[in-house]
C-alpha cells in the first residue's frame, strides 16, 4: 500500500502504529519510494508482537525528487493464524525524537492509551490550565508556559476508582538495566493515585494487564511539577505503564510531562554495600597505613633530636640545667608550646678528669 506523492523535501520523520499478532506472523516493511520506483527500506519488524498496538518511526532520507511512503506486509507461511495492521501514519516537519524520550509538544510519541475495555478513561493531550478549576497544572514542564503541552486525565469524567492506562513502546532487556525519569503533577483535594508498572509478554498473556508495581504516589502534592525516577532491570522484553486511579470526586487532576527512558541505572541509585571480604581488606589496609605512619614519625623525631643535640668538645663547660622537652618545647626556661609532664633530659657526659664526684652527682640528680 502506498501514500500520495509528496514533494521533495517534505517532512523529516514518518511515524505510524502497527499491530502484529498471531503465530503465523510475517514481516512488516516500510519504504521511501522515489517517483521513478526506486525504494529505500526505512523500517522493518518481524514476528508476533503481542496483542497491543506498537509505535514505529523512521527518519526520511533527503530527496531532490517527489516520493511516496510504501507499507508492505509479507506472510510467513500458509498458516491463517496471524493478522497485520497499521494506522495513524503521519509525516512530521520535525526530526524524529530520540527513542525513549517525549515532551508531548507535537504528539504522544510512542505512548498510547491501552483501551480495549481494560480501563475506564484516557490520557489526554492538553496544554495551559486544566478544564477543572483548582486542579491540574496551569503550565507545562517543558516550556513552563501556557503554550507547552502535557498529558493529563480529566477527573470530571468517570467514577471513583476508575483506571486510566498509558503504555510505552517495548524495550529490550539490558545487563545495565533501564532508568525511567518523568515529571508529574498531582494537584487537588481528591487527586487519587498514580502508579508505574512494568509488564512483559509472559505476564500479559497470563491476563495481568498491569504487571509488576515499581512506583506509587497518592494525594495532593501542590500546584508544582515533581520529578521521579524508577530503575528497572528485567530479563525479558518489557514495557512501562502509567496507571491513574481516580479519586473520590472531581477535585483533583494528574498530569505527566518530559518522560525519558535510557539504558543504565538511575543516578539516584544507592551505592552498593561492600561485602565482608572487602571489610576485612579495608581494616587490614588501615592498620598497615597506621603502622607505616607511626614508623615515619618515629624516624623523623629521632633525626630531629640528633640534630638538636649539642657537640661535646673537650674542656667545655657543661650547663647542669640543659633540658630539651620534646612535647612542650621548653629549652632553658623558654616555653614554645603547651605544658607536658613528659620530657627528655640530656645528661651530657664530660670526659674531663677535673670534674668532681660532687659535681657529677649534682648533675645526675
Amino acid at each position: 500500500m502506498s501514500s500520495p506523492l509528496y514533494p521533495a523535501g517534505k517532512g523529516f520523520c514518518v511515524q505510524l502504529w502497527y499491530h502484529m499478532y498471531g503465530k503465523g506472523m510475517g514481516t512488516l516493511k516500510v519504504y521511501q519510494q522515489s517517483e521513478d520506483g526506486e525504494k529505500a527500506l526505512i523500517f522493518s519488524q518481524t514476528g508476533d508482537q503481542g496483542r497491543l498496538w506498537r509505535f514505529a518511526q523512521a527518519s526520511l532520507l533527503p530527496r531532490i525528487r517527489p516520493f511516496r511512503i510504501v507499507v508492505e506486509g509479507m506472510k510467513a507461511g500458509p498458516t491463517q493464524e496471524g493478522d497485520m495492521a497499521f494506522d495513524d501514519v503521519q509525516l512530521t516537519d520535525d526530526h524524529c525524537p530520540p527513542f525513549g524520550f517525549c515532551d508531548f509538544e507535537s504528539n504522544m510519541c510512542s505512548w498510547s492509551n491501552l483501551g480495549a475495555e481494560v480501563d475506564q478513561g484516557d490520557w489526554l493531550h492538553g496544554r495551559a490550565a486544566s478544564p477543572n478549576p483548582n486542579t491540574g497544572p496551569s503550565v507545562d514542564h517543558t516550556t513552563n508556559s501556557t503554550h507547552g503541552h502535557y498529558l493529563y486525565v480529566d477527573s470530571s469524567v468517570g467514577e471513583w476508582g476508575d483506571m486510566s492506562f498509558l503504555t510505552s513502546d517495548v524495550f529490550q532487556p539490558s545487563t545495565r538495566g533501564h532508568c525511567l525519569t518523568f515529571w508529574y503533577h498531582m494537584y487537588g483535594s481528591h487527586v487519587g493515585t498514580l502508579r508505574v508498572y512494568i509488564n512483559d509478554r509472559k505476564i500479559h498473556t497470563s491476563g495481568n494487564e498491569e504487571g509488576i508495581l515499581k512506583w506509587i504516589e497518592t494525594g495532593n502534592k501542590g500546584d508544582k511539577w515533581q520529578e521521579a525516577s524508577v530503575s528497572v532491570n528485567h530479563e525479558e522484553a518489557f514495557w512501562f505503564l502509567f496507571v491513574y486511579q481516580r479519586g473520590m470526586n472531581t477535585g483533583g487532576d494528574v498530569a505527566l510531562d518530559d518522560i525519558t527512558i535510557h539504558p543504565g541505572a538511575c543516578y539516584s541509585e544507592p551505592t552498593i554495600t561492600p561485602d565482608s571480604n572487602n571489610d576485612l581488606l579495608s581494616v587490614g589496609l588501615a592498620v598497615g597505613l597506621t603502622l607505616l605512619g607511626g614508623g615515619i614519625i618515629f624516624i623523623f623525631l629521632f633525626i630531629l633530636n640528633k640534630r638538636n643535640q649539642p657537640t661535646i668538645l673537650k674542656n667545655d663547660v657543661i650547663d647542669q640545667n640543659s633540658v630539651f622537652d620534646l612535647f612542650d618545647c621548653k629549652i632553658d626556661g623558654t616555653q614554645h608550646g603547651t605544658e607536658s609532664n613528659f620530657s627528655f633530659f640530656n645528661n651530657l657526659y664530660d670526659p674531663s678528669p677535673h670534674v668532681t664526684d660532687t659535681t657529677m652527682g649534682s648533675s645526675d640528680s
